[in-house]
C-alpha cells in the first residue's frame, strides 16, 4: 500500500483545443507533433492529452476522461516518469 498526500493540487478541465493551447503556452512546444517511425515513410502523430504542471501544482486534463486524468494524477503524486525528450 502506498499513500500520497497532495496538499495543493489544482485540477483544470479543458476541451482538446484549449488543452493543447495551454500546453504550448506552458512549454513553448506544439500540442500535436509528427513523430518519425523507424520504418521508411511512416510517421505517427503525438498529441498531448493531459499534463501536470509542477511549478503551479496544476493538473490539466479533459473532463470525463478518467484514463488521462488517472495517468496525470500519478505525475502529481509520484513526479516525472517519462523519459526526457
Amino acid at each position: 500500500m502506498e499513500t500520497h498526500e497532495i496538499s495543493n493540487l489544482k485540477v483544470v478541465f479543458l476541451d482538446a483545443q484549449s488543452l493543447q493551447d495551454m500546453w504550448k503556452s506552458k512549454t513553448g512546444k506544439p500540442g500535436t507533433q509528427f513523430q518519425p517511425w523507424l520504418q521508411k515513410d511512416l510517421a505517427s502523430v503525438k498529441t498531448v492529452r493531459g499534463f501536470y504542471d509542477f511549478s503551479t501544482e496544476t493538473l490539466y486534463c479533459p473532463k470525463w476522461n478518467y484514463e488521462v486524468c488517472g495517468h496525470e494524477l500519478h505525475h502529481a503524486a509520484l513526479g516525472h516518469f517519462h523519459p526526457n525528450e
